[in-house]
């Protein structure tokens, strides 16, 4: 008897040490969200074309990319034509790098016939150096604004890279960029769907 609970105690033991380490440096994301909005009001949305900080020419691009998909995969939100979009921001004549007032955005929300638009800034996006060995990161803000007012509803920076412990303790090394960057949106999405 003494033996079987002393090898269930270490199997728990073991079970939250594994549960730990495949945690690993996972998504950090601190958010957001206006308490006083219905989402449920929210049924069509527009993505404004990302804004860069980093490096990389096309971070914003890839990671827009894969929030569009991410963001249509929740089955929550109608996404307008990304064509559509970019025609109408075009001749509002604003640049992806200006902030909206939120008079702009209930005039995009109107021409657009949208309930809410996503911006989004990526603020890291590639390898990072550190004391050990070089790991993929990805630092974005994602915000959402309602159209009815312009009022900001919701915001989510989120970091991730592709470290992990279980991968140093038994190799692969770090994740690859796309990977760190779909894990960063669905990190960031989770907080709102």
């Amino acid at each position: 008897m003494k033996y079987t609970r002393n090898a269930a105690l270490g199997l728990a033991t073991a079970l939250v040490v594994l549960c730990s380490l495949a945690a690993g440096c996972g998504p950090r994301a601190s958010q957001y969200i206006r308490e006083d909005v219905d989402f449920s009001f929210i049924r069509r949305v527009a993505i404004f074309p990302f804004y860069n900080l980093t490096q990389d020419t096309f971070a914003a691009q890839r990671v827009q990319s894969i929030f569009v998909t991410e963001v249509l995969k929740t089955g929550q939100v109608e996404v307008a034509d990304r064509g559509e979009t970019l025609a109408i921001v075009s001749e509002m004549k604003i640049a992806p790098d200006r902030v909206m007032s939120p008079e702009q955005v209930m005039e995009l929300g109107k021409r657009l016939q949208v309930d809410g638009v996503f911006f989004g800034t990526v603020e890291e996006y590639g390898t990072e150096r550190s004391a050990h060995d070089p790991a993929q990161v990805v630092t974005s803000v994602y915000q959402l604004h309602e159209t009815q007012t312009g009022r900001l509803v919701w915001s989510s920076q989120t970091r991730t890279d592709g470290t992990s412990v279980m991968r140093k303790l038994f190799g692969g090394g770090t994740a690859g960029i796309f990977d760190v960057a779909r894990a960063n949106v669905r990190a960031a999405l989770e907080t709102l769907f």
